[in-house]
């Protein structure tokens, strides 16, 4: 069984590794654009996964989505992994008080990579994902 991840990235080039990585895996990929949309689609499907851009731009913000995910009774129990890729230097100055932030308001995960490493990010999401809905003999 296939686990099924929604995705909000917001930048289509980082949208499309993260999409390709995963679904090479075997995992089923959901790619929205913005926090409206990331809502209606958690309204009306399952998701195993939520994966968010760390610094969202195009309406709401990631501490918006991850408190609603949170107090949603149907999501809140949902692994949510903020995504920051090539992160600018104001990024990566604000990162540990995001980071920080973040856990507290109930973030499993907080991933930084100044350039995608398929095989690092796999091993970041398949740590969150129940082993049933991994399939090991997929390669990265």
């Amino acid at each position: 069984m296939a686990s099924l991840i929604l995705a909000l990235l917001e930048e289509h080039a980082n949208a499309e590794q993260v999409k390709t990585c995963l679904e090479n895996c075997g995992h089923e990929v959901s790619v929205v654009s913005n926090f409206v949309k990331a809502k209606a689609y958690l309204k009306s499907h399952e998701a195993d996964l939520i994966i968010s851009d760390v610094h969202l731009e195009n309406g709401g913000d990631m501490f918006d989505f991850l408190r609603w995910v949170k107090k949603n009774q149907k999501t809140r129990s949902i692994p949510f992994v903020l995504f920051s890729s090539q992160p600018t230097p104001i990024a990566k100055l604000l990162a540990d008080g995001v980071r920080t932030t973040a856990r507290i308001l109930g973030a499993a995960r907080y991933i930084e990579m100044e350039i995608f490493n398929a095989a690092e990010f796999i091993d970041h999401i398949h740590s969150l994902l129940p082993k049933e809905k991994i399939k090991p003999s997929i390669k990265v």
